[in-house]
């Protein structure tokens, strides 16, 4: 179940980097300015922000295995989509629905682990499924770069949406809710105004807000920067633009190792955290 969750995630960030890698030529094309990139990469976020509060709540709804489908197929068509843009606005709309739509994949990723994992065994559980981000983001860089050399841009952007419908195939078919996790959530449910009085919530959100946007910067700038800083061509940001994110993919197996030993032999979640953020 793991493993399924871990190729969603490698999926996202396959479309997420797509745009990323071929800004280089599109900015080009388009004749976009870097404030104009940066506004394209602000309509996927500021998406991508507001429906992390709103699609939680729907795929406690729906359940896990009909909210992943549904997210996956969004995100992939919203991502084929832009192979269709022929301006700065098009890459802006486009941008925006794939942050609609790819809010859903790590709600819906912790909640596999949660229905899968004992509390244990979650924070390894989900660093396997959170590396996909890093995975993706390795993958990304020669695949895409490969792509866009033999089949343009366009292609690019078809391709990688495809793999999404594609993974809907084997979700649906392999995925299932255990019963007892099944028998638990619908006995226990919390208001969602309560969760906003949880002293944990306001402490992760904080914590979101001051270390995404450092990863955040490699995902949207660094080929960008490898271009215009550093005057790589396509071939050569192909060849080294997945080297940050590998050692992002070893930092997330050692990081959930590492909370879930210290938790087995007694060590408090806080302070598990706090050596995560110091490292």
């Amino acid at each position: 179940m793991i493993t399924l969750v871990f190729w969603a995630t490698v999926i996202n960030y396959l479309d997420r980097q797509t745009l990323s890698l071929v800004a280089p030529i599109l900015r080009d094309q388009f004749r976009m300015s870097n404030q104009v990139y940066s506004r394209i990469v602000f309509a996927f976020m500021l998406a991508y922000t507001i429906m992390n509060g709103v699609v939680g709540p729907f795929l406690d709804r729906v359940g896990t295995r009909v909210g992943f489908a549904l997210s996956m197929a969004a995100w992939s068509a919203c991502g084929a989509l832009t192979a269709l843009s022929r301006s700065a606005w098009d890459l802006g709309i486009c941008r925006f629905l794939l942050g609609v739509a790819e809010s859903g994949n790590f709600p819906a990723g912790a909640k596999v682990v949660a229905e899968w994992f004992p509390e244990q065994e979650r924070a390894l559980a989900a660093g396997l499924f959170n590396s996909g981000s890093a995975v993706g983001t390795v993958i990304a860089a020669p695949l895409i770069v490969w792509i866009v050399h033999y089949f343009g841009w366009p292609a690019a952007f078809v391709l990688v949406g495809a793999l999404g419908f594609l993974w809907i195939l084997f979700w649906w078919r392999l995925y299932y809710t255990p019963q007892q996790q099944r028998r638990t959530a619908r006995a226990v449910r919390v208001p969602i105004w309560k969760l906003f009085r949880t002293r944990f919530v306001w402490t992760f959100t904080f914590s979101k807000i001051f270390l995404d946007p450092a990863w955040y910067f490699y995902v949207f700038w660094f080929p960008e920067y490898l271009k215009h800083a550093r005057q790589f061509d396509m071939g050569s940001i192909g060849k080294y633009a997945w080297i940050p994110f590998m050692a992002s993919v070893i930092g997330n197996y050692l990081g959930g190792w590492m909370s879930g030993f210290l938790l087995r032999r007694g060590m408090s979640l806080r302070v598990c955290q706090i050596i995560s953020v110091t490292s």
